[in-house]
């Protein structure tokens, strides 16, 4: 068929035809004599695919990356998980520049006049808040480690920091302080592998993992394929929806300290009223933080290995502070002398 029945077929314009074969999205057979187009149904099936991936959000570069891989379901699942997650990176700016501007503006109209120095507070931190988010990356190779390792990825990113019996001991801890409820709704950062996701299943809550590795999500998708699986980081979690409970466990470590307090505001956006927060990792002790005595001192742990490795232990008094400041009530309990949990109830 034509390019102008094509369009007609699929509801754009043969001007919008044109476009995505000059991009390359398209190769339509073109008549020797004339060089008029001529569409297949496969071409139009291919336009379908374009023109709708195009309308959810993913740009033409995006597209053209997708499209080769529509007879291959992980791959291009894994593609527009990416695309959704840059989308959403882009609306957490946006809402950033948005309660900046209300802040800003309800600041002057209480002073009776604009004043500069409000603006330039207001810009400084949502021009660090963007640096953290844009440059964030995955020092550790967690697609690779998932490929050689398999399920055991997350627990071979932490050794020569931690034992085996103390992650495990760690992760079912963190379930005992979650204690979902049949039909919950969680939300799990970080997920890894899906070890702690695994329980929080078994035990009935309806699951939303995210997770940054593409790798480790085909894991997690292929061990619990009833979990909603998302790609994204602990800085802007791709989700608009709220939850019951939100948990993170080992994984706000891999995060510089003022990044670890915005993954807290994220995971405060996405948690009900009423819910409650927990989070298990390397934490640091202060005189602020309540603690519950736990177990027995850890051994073998090298804390050069942390350093090492990169990782920045939770200042837990800042997280308690940061916590307390929005009215949670909080708990925390040491387990060992580097692993801590932090309960938060929201008001």
């Amino acid at each position: 068929m034509m390019v102008h029945e094509a369009a007609r077929i699929v509801g754009v314009t043969p001007r919008t035809l044109r476009f995505y074969e000059e991009k390359g999205l398209v190769t339509p057979r073109k008549t020797y004599e004339n060089g008029y187009r001529s569409y297949s149904e496969d071409d139009l099936t291919r336009l379908r695919w374009i023109i709708s991936l195009r309308e959810l959000g993913m740009s033409v570069a995006q597209i053209a990356e997708a499209i080769p891989l529509i007879a291959e379901p992980d791959r291009l699942i894994r593609k527009v998980d990416q695309a959704r997650a840059q989308l959403h990176e882009e609306l957490t700016a946006a809402l950033d520049a948005l309660r900046a501007f209300d802040e800003t503006i309800t600041g002057w109209q209480r002073e009776g006049l604009p004043v500069l120095e409000d603006a330039e507070r207001a810009a400084d931190r949502i021009r660090h808040n963007r640096m953290l988010r844009t440059t964030w990356s995955d020092e550790w190779n967690y697609d690779g480690l998932a490929r050689q390792y398999g399920y055991e990825a997350p627990l071979i990113a932490l050794s020569g920091i931690i034992q085996p019996q103390q992650y495990d001991q760690a992760i079912r801890r963190t379930l005992e302080w979650i204690d979902p409820a049949p039909q919950e709704s969680g939300l799990e950062t970080g997920a890894g592998s899906g070890n702690l996701t695994s329980l929080l299943c078994a035990a009935g809550a309806i699951i939303t993992a995210v997770e940054q590795s593409g790798e480790m999500l085909s894991l997690l998708r292929e061990r619990l394929p009833l979990v909603d699986v998302r790609q994204g980081n602990l800085l802007s979690l791709p989700l608009t929806q709220t939850f019951d409970f939100v948990t993170c466990s080992f994984a706000l470590q891999h995060l510089v300290a003022s990044g670890q307090l915005l993954a807290l505001g994220e995971m405060d956006r996405t948690l009900k009223p009423g819910g409650r927060m927990v989070i298990t990792g390397l934490m640091k002790h202060g005189p602020k933080s309540e603690r519950i005595s736990s177990c027995q001192k850890s051994h073998g742990k090298d804390k050069d290995a942390i350093r090492l490795a990169g990782l920045v232990p939770s200042m837990l008094p800042q997280l308690v502070h940061w916590l307390e400041q929005r009215s949670y009530s909080v708990v925390t309990e040491q387990l060992d002398d580097q692993i801590s949990i932090l309960y938060a109830a929201k008001q």
